[in-house]
Order: structure tokens, then sequence, then C-alpha cells
């Protein structure tokens, strides 16, 4: 058995690999925690995380130190106070933690035993050592996210975050008393609206911009009370607009509206729905617009509706059916490189054009012959001519628009 100076040794060695190590746990943690993917900060932090605590029980093993005192990263601690805010259950933290040690006692032992070493030797004390560090690590951020909790127990974000949360979650939810502590109807016509920080702008930017942006869309359409406002955290919420009736918001003005706050906010519009039922229907859309949004990264409009890319967002929960739809109706033009895409973002504004060469040159700002080389390209990629029945092909082009190829 191999005694703790072997252990050091080892862990010695393992150090040039801990990049390898370390985007194998956080590939383990995205496949198996959805909570942590599709949010680029929390993502951010949790790549941070574990890079932290990979090189941390590495060095401590390597220098022999006592792993049962060694403190947490500030990458872990913020990235519990973080789901904390977003009432993230704390059982999600712990099991990532769980999750992290397996995974990168695995993979560890996989690179011990290309370098030689008898992995049945090592296992033992090196499983003891990881379970010693990850007991001291969650311990601590548990109390960080438990001291992040009962800060925001007492205030009114905390308990509108409480009872959205009960209304959107369960039936059993005692509907006055919601809307008295919300002060908010739930029997009218709603929409939701997902406010979020533009990326590359840091927490401070957002000082004042959301109660600018609530402001605006109060006055964007006619609506019967106040909004219903319910921060995420410091860079993103969500708002419900009581409406007066199915009336949509229009999104080209609520652009211009918004380009003159000079906010640097992006805004994912829901469907226009009504009663609980619709309440929670609507907030389930701007959801998935948002989730789009961030997809297509900067080249999706600052605002961005429901009514844009409601097919889209309507199929798109499902990504390994959506991935498989698109690869069997774009055959070769599904392929995740640059010229791909720009052949199928040309034969996707051809289609939208009704076939018109000249009006999708214009649109694309090339000439008219490049537009009919380009798509003549691309059929070819996909592998048969361009019918008359063009809905699947279009709804694979759109979906690509909108979730990038990678």
């Amino acid at each position: 058995m191999i005694d703790s100076s072997g252990i050091s040794e080892i862990a010695r060695q393992l150090m040039p690999y801990r990049g390898a190590l370390t985007a194998e746990v956080l590939d383990e943690l995205v496949r198996e925690i959805p909570e942590f993917s599709g949010d680029a900060r929390l993502e951010s932090l949790t790549e941070a995380s574990a890079t932290d605590n990979i090189a941390a029980v590495l060095h401590a093993l390597a220098l022999g130190s006592r792993l049962d005192v060694i403190a947490v990263p500030a990458a872990g601690l913020e990235q519990a106070r973080i789901l904390a805010q977003r009432e993230v259950p704390m059982t999600v933290l712990l099991r990532a933690y769980r999750i992290g040690q397996t995974r990168l006692v695995e993979v560890a032992l996989e690179q011990v035993s290309r370098l030689g070493i008898d992995p049945g030797e090592v296992a033992p004390p090196l499983v003891r050592a990881v379970s010693t560090y990850v007991d001291r690590i969650s311990d601590q951020v548990a109390r960080a996210y438990d001291e992040e909790r009962e800060l925001r127990v007492g205030s009114k974000v905390a308990l509108r975050q409480h009872w959205v949360s009960e209304l959107l979650a369960s039936d059993r939810v005692d509907i006055a008393q919601a809307e008295s502590a919300l002060r908010y109807r739930l029997d009218g016509w709603h929409v939701a609206v997902e406010v979020w920080l533009d990326p590359g702008e840091d927490d401070e930017a957002a000082v004042g911009a959301f109660d600018r942006v609530v402001a605006l869309l109060r006055r964007s359409v006619r609506v019967s009370g106040d909004p219903l406002s319910v921060p995420f955290d410091s860079s993103q919420m969500r708002v419900w607009l009581p409406l007066v009736g199915p009336t949509p918001l229009d999104a080209e003005v609520l652009g211009e509206e918004l380009a003159k706050t000079r906010a640097p906010l992006r805004l994912a519009v829901g469907d226009v729905c009504r009663g609980l039922s619709g309440f929670r229907s609507t907030a389930r859309s701007a959801s998935r617009v948002k989730a789009l949004a961030v997809a297509r990264g900067p080249r999706a409009p600052v605002v961005l509706t429901h009514a844009d890319v409601a097919p889209v967002a309507l199929v798109c929960d499902d990504e390994d059916a959506v991935d498989q739809f698109v690869e069997s109706t774009l055959g070769d033009l599904a392929a995740a490189d640059a010229r791909s895409a720009g052949l199928r973002e040309t034969l996707l504004v051809y289609l939208e054009s009704n076939r018109n060469h000249q009006l999708t040159a214009s649109k694309l700002h090339v000439h008219r012959n490049t537009v009919h080389y380009r798509v003549q390209q691309a059929m070819e990629q996909v592998g048969h001519d361009l019918g008359t029945d063009t809905l699947s092909l279009q709804l694979a082009l759109s979906i690509c628009r909108w979730r990038p190829r990678t």
C-alpha cells in the first residue's frame, strides 16, 4: 500500500495534468446538474471553483499539508451565495461536490495508470484524502449558503421570490394570500419579461438600470396594475406585467426606447397568457426565449419576443431530439463550421424572402449572383432539390440560427 509520501509524489506527477482533470470534472457537472448550465455567470463560477479546488487538493497532497484545515476557494464561496440567491436547493450544491469528488478520483486513477503506477495501490489513500478535503469544503460552502439565505429571508425580495416560486411550482397555493403578499392579481392577462445584464458589463453598470427598464415596460403597454419584478441576483430579473388585454409588446418600439435609456440590458419577452396557468406559461416561454437569445450571443436582438422564435422555442427543450432532427433534415449543411453557418443563414433568409434573390441580396448586403450561388451550394449539402414543402427545412435552419452548431 502506498504511504503518504507516495501519495505526495503521485500528486506532484499529476500536477501537469490538472487542466485535463478539471475539464473532465466540469463536463460531468454540466451533464449531471442542469442548474449549472445555460447561465454564463454561474458557469464561470463553477469553472473557477472546480479549477481552484482541484489545484488546492493536488498542491496540499504534493506538499503533505493537512487537508482538514484548508479554506474553501473564493469562487466556491461565491458560487454558494449565488445559488442561495437563486433559491437553488443546497442539496444541488452538495451533490455537485460529491460528483466532482467521484469524477476527480476516477480521472486521477486513469492518469496514474498511464504513468505506469498500479491504481489499486493508489485508490484507498487517494479516496480518503479527497474525501477529507471535500468534507471540509462542503461544510464551509454550506455555511456560506445558509448565511446568504438568512440575509434574504426577511427582505421583500425574498418574500416575492418565495411566493413566485410557490405559484410556479405548486397547485396547492392560497391564491388570495399570494395576491395579497405580491400585490399582483393572477386572474388577468400577463406577459413575463426576462431582463439581464449585457454580457461584458459588470454588476455596477446595472445600478438603477433595472428600475428604468421596469418603468419603461410599464409605459410600453396598457397595464391594469403595478408590475411584479423578481430579481434572480444582481445581474438578472424577471418581470410580469398585468395587461388590460391580450396585447403583445412591440419589440421594435421597445428596443428603440430601451436604447434611449442607455441601460446595458437585454430583454426576452414571453407569450401573452391569462390566469394562473398563464402566469406560469408566460414565464416558461420568456425563459425559453432568453435561452435562445443567450445561445445566439451578440447577434441576437437586444429585445427578443416569443413571437420571433415561437416554433424554435417550442421544440428546443429536448436537445438530443432537436439535434437529430436538424442533422437528418440538413444533412451535410448541419456541419459546425463557419462556411456551413453562412450557407444556412443565406438559405433561411432566402426562404423568409419568398425565394426572391434580389430581396435576399438586399437583406444580406451581397450581390444577387452571390445569393444564387450560396443557395445552390447549400442545397447540394442538404442533398436534394428545394421543393415546395420547406416547413421542416425552414424550421431546422431557424433552430441553427438560434442554437448555433458547436
